[in-house]
């Protein structure tokens, strides 16, 4: 079969007495036993056969958009096939890259958790957090059992932060805080489940900000390998500008992650109720919840630096 031959068909499927589908076939056939034509010669058997199955997926479009006043068959098919080549490569490309990034990322990853394993302190390994209960006791009821302890400030302190880590404390530490405190551990459960059902929204924020900042890693990353690994064969100035291009898109990824982890690392995005949330379960106002957080810093500011100059008297009125 020669292009001349390919012409011919066109014109009888135009006129409708050769259908599509096998119009596509004489052309399979003419693409495989001549690939030399459309330099294939220069790819393996699976990239070829890629080429034919996305050539047969566009078919029908292809053939649609022929028009014989523009020039013949075989010059509209020639220019399909080779648009259909270069989509290919690049397709290949951007596959490989992938993978190559990924493989790197995650030997990266291997090696900084290896790091991280090593130094762990399996004597103070956190057990899982309390799992969220269903049965909660009244607000209500909390608040007059509380009123009944007559709590010392240093328990009510403990209580008043323990609520404010409510969502990191695990059961360990909520036995120790009811034993200190006189508290029954199902109210204390009950607080916590309280203080949980106010963290919904902020957990959601909170997801929603990790994912952010590990796509802002992963391209910032990304992008730099891209720029390691140009091609040194371009022009310079067709290189310049490939790299401006690609630096601008790191700098932006790099500025998103660094600006997330330092909001991760100062706590701005850490889950904690709010000073209200804990009052109402208390049974006093913000201002006192204020107060007591206030005292336990200045309590540990104390002890870090036991300085006279950072004494103060935090006895409730």
């Amino acid at each position: 079969m020669t292009p001349n031959d390919l012409n011919e068909l066109s014109k009888k499927m135009y006129r409708g007495s050769l259908s599509e589908t096998k119009m596509l076939e004489y052309i399979c056939c003419y693409v495989i036993r001549n690939y030399p034509v459309f330099g294939l010669q220069k790819f393996d058997e699976d990239f070829r056969q890629e080429v034919l199955l996305n050539f047969i997926e566009k078919g029908h479009r292809v053939l649609n958009q022929f028009n014989p006043d523009f020039g013949d068959f075989f010059t509209f098919l020639y220019c399909s096939i080779c648009t259909i080549i270069n989509t290919t490569v690049k397709k290949e490309i951007i596959h490989n890259m992938k993978e190559k990034i990924n493989l790197e990322e995650s030997i990266i990853n291997f090696e900084e958790k290896e790091q991280k394993y090593y130094r762990i302190d399996f004597n103070n390994f956190e057990v899982p957090k309390v799992p969220f209960s269903n049965s909660k006791i009244p607000a209500e009821e909390i608040r007059k059992t509380l009123k009944s302890l007559s709590l010392k400030h240093k328990n009510k302190t403990i209580i008043i932060l323990a609520l404010k880590s409510s969502y990191y404390l695990t059961d360990e530490q909520i036995q120790r805080i009811c034993k200190i405190s006189g508290l029954k551990p199902e109210y204390f459960y009950s607080l916590i489940q309280h203080c949980k059902d106010s963290l919904d929204i902020k957990s959601q924020r909170r997801e929603k900000a990790e994912e952010r900042r590990n796509f802002a890693y992963y391209h910032h990353k990304r992008y730099n390998k891209i720029m390691q690994k140009l091609d040194d064969d371009l022009f310079p100035d067709e290189q310049n500008i490939i790299k401006e291009k690609y630096l601008s898109m790191e700098n932006k990824h790099r500025h998103n992650w660094l600006r997330l982890n330092n909001a991760f690392e100062k706590g701005h995005i850490y889950l904690r109720p709010t000073n209200k949330t804990v009052a109402n379960l208390m049974g006093i106002c913000e201002r006192q919840v204020n107060y007591y957080i206030k005292c336990a810093r200045k309590e540990i500011k104390k002890d870090k630096y036991d300085s006279p100059k950072n004494e103060t008297d935090c006895s409730e009125d």
